[in-house]
This record gives structure tokens, C-alpha cells and sequence, in this order.
């Protein structure tokens, strides 16, 4: 196994230290693994910090070099612009001044980490992961994601899951992960534990595309209809673009809550949305076919036909004469 083979030492089913708002308490982890000292040296960098996935978040400041003056969230929030960038020599140069201008902090190791990551060279990247959590005198979960996103590709997505597992149980916030789990436990059709990943995600962050997506998909898979349009409803307006998402609104509608005229509706508005170019993506189905399946279906009975299945002794009478005699 590869671990084996680059010496890591993971710490399994041991009770991890926590860092939730840069605070270290120590459980059942051999008092040598970490350094207590270090922790408190490092309480000014962790407090107040939430993972972030640096690949696909929006950092929001530039990719540039900070000046000798400025704060270390700003370094921080520099590397992570350069992460996004995938300029992986600029996160290098900024990861390498960060361990020298900040010896305590767990962030230049942690960006050195990543760059290594990128270049192939995994061992300098457990390496600079391991140095990370020794600053922080306990382990990071967002050191714990970027090990367990390396081991699905290296070692298969089961030995990446108990990894994840571990980043989300040292930080409770490490949204990213707890995405991910959800999404690995879906796809195998481990709905139970998906959902409550999914739930997780939602409580941290109500409009989570993603994961209102994929909680809808359980909740239409449960038969679960009143769910089913709440989640849809709020995928909705956040990605109004999204097209096969009405589809999906529609097909709960017309079979889980019996209510075609809204199902009629949602298609037809997203037939207006199409045209005009505010909605797109591959639907699966042909929606003005559908929408005059809808409509046939609504609507109302022909006399004739009605009377057709009256009971033979009531055919022909005027609406509302009783039957004479006995």
C-alpha cells in the first residue's frame, strides 16, 4: 500500500484532537504525537477558520504576492486565489515565504503540500501535510481532505472515504467534505448515510446547489412528493438555468403530490424559459408532447362519454329525477 510505502502515520480509530474555533483538546492521541506547545502557537492562525475546497471556491483577492506588512489571512487568501488559478509555482513561492515570515503558522506547509501534490511528488506532499499538523499541534480537517482527494486517486475511493470521515470528524464546518461524502454514499446507493451528509451541508449552508439536488433525488426516490418540491423549489431559484430541474418538478407534481395543473405550469414555463434562452442543458423528455399529455388528461369528460357509463336504468333522464316506483 502506498501509505506503508511513504511512512504515513494515520491516526485510524483513534479520538482526534478538534479544532473548532482554533481550540486543541487532547482525547485518547499519544501525547507525543503533538506538541501542546506548538498548538498554542499556532491558536492565532486556526481561530475562527473554515475549510474551504481553495480548488473550486471563490477566494475573491488576487493571486499576487502580499507585502511584508499585511495580515497572514491575507497571504492565506492570496495562495488560495493562486490555488484556484492553477498557478502552482506562484503557490510554491508564497507557501515557501509564509513558513519563514510565520514559523508558527500551519499554512505554508499546507500550500507547499498542495503544490507538491500537483507536481506528482507525493511524498514531499504527505510530508508537507504531516509538518502542517505538527505547527498546529493537532490535526487540520482541511489537511485531512486534501490527503483523502490525493488516496481516491491513488488508492481507490474506500481508503479515501474513512480519510474524509476523519476531516469531517476533526471539523465539524468542512463543508466541502461533507459534500463529498454525500455524494460517494449516493452514488453507491447508500441513500441513508447520503442524506444525512446532505442534511449536514444544508444546515451549514441552506443553498447548496449540489446538495439540494441530490437530497430531492432521495426525496423523489422515497416517494417523499411535499420534500421533493420544497428541495426542487430552492434548487430552483438558485440555478434558474438548470432545465432538467423543472423537468423533475414537473414529474413530482403529476405523480407524487396529483397535481397536474402545476406540473402543466412548470412546463410550460420552462418551454417560455427555453426559447428564450434563460434555461438550457439535455432534458429528457419531449416537453411539448408532454405538456398536451397533461392537458388531455385535464381535460373535462364529454357529456355524451359520461353518460355512456351511467348504469343502463339512468341513461337519458334529466340530471337530478329519481328513479319512479319500487
Amino acid at each position: 500500500m502506498l501509505r506503508k510505502k511513504l511512512g504515513l502515520k494515520l491516526v485510524g480509530a483513534l479520538s482526534l484532537l478538534i479544532f473548532t474555533a482554533g481550540c486543541a483538546t487532547s482525547g485518547s492521541v499519544p501525547a507525543a504525537k503533538f506538541d501542546p506547545k506548538a498548538a498554542e502557537k499556532a491558536r492565532p492562525y486556526l481561530a475562527n477558520h473554515f475549510g474551504l475546497d481553495y480548488r473550486t471556491t471563490s477566494i475573491g483577492g488576487p493571486c499576487a504576492d502580499p507585502t511584508a506588512k499585511d495580515d497572514w489571512k491575507v497571504w492565506v487568501q492570496a495562495a488560495g486565489a493562486c490555488v484556484q488559478k492553477q498557478d502552482w509555482s506562484r503557490v510554491e513561492k508564497l507557501g515557501t515565504e509564509m513558513s519563514s515570515r510565520q514559523v508558527d503558522s500551519p499554512w505554508g506547509p499546507y500550500f507547499l503540500g498542495m503544490a507538491a501534490a500537483q507536481r506528482g511528488e507525493m511524498l514531499r506532499a504527505h510530508w508537507m501535510f504531516d509538518l502542517a499538523e505538527k505547527k498546529a499541534g493537532g490535526p487540520i480537517g482541511l489537511v485531512r481532505y486534501e490527503k483523502a482527494r490525493f488516496l481516491e486517486t491513488e488508492e481507490g475511493v474506500a481508503e479515501a472515504a474513512k480519510e474524509m470521515k476523519e476531516a469531517v470528524r476533526v471539523d465539524a464546518s468542512l463543508m466541502p467534505g461533507l459534500l463529498w461524502l454525500a455524494q460517494i454514499h449516493h452514488r453507491d446507493r447508500m441513500n441513508r448515510e447520503a442524506e444525512k451528509y446532505y442534511r449536514e451541508v444544508l444546515a451549514l449552508k441552506s443553498d447548496v446547489w449540489p446538495a439540494l439536488a441530490g437530497l430531492s433525488e432521495i426525496a423523489v426516490e422515497n416517494k417523499n412528493g411535499p420534500e421533493a418540491v420544497s428541495l426542487l423549489s430552492r434548487a430552483i431559484a438558485i440555478k434558474p438555468e438548470v432545465a432538467e430541474t423543472r423537468v423533475k418538478l414537473a414529474f413530482v407534481y403529476e405523480t407524487l403530490t396529483n397535481e397536474p395543473q402545476k406540473a402543466l405550469q412548470t412546463l410550460r414555463e420552462l418551454r417560455v424559459a427555453l426559447e428564450k434562452g434563460r434555461a438550457r442543458g439535455k432534458v429528457s423528455l419531449d416537453i411539448n408532447a408532454k405538456i398536451k399529455t397533461i392537458e388531455q388528461t385535464m381535460k373535462p369528460e364529454p357529456t355524451g362519454q359520461a353518460r355512456e357509463r351511467e348504469p343502463a336504468g339512468q341513461k337519458g333522464r334529466p340530471a337530478g329525477e329519481q328513479k319512479k316506483g319500487g
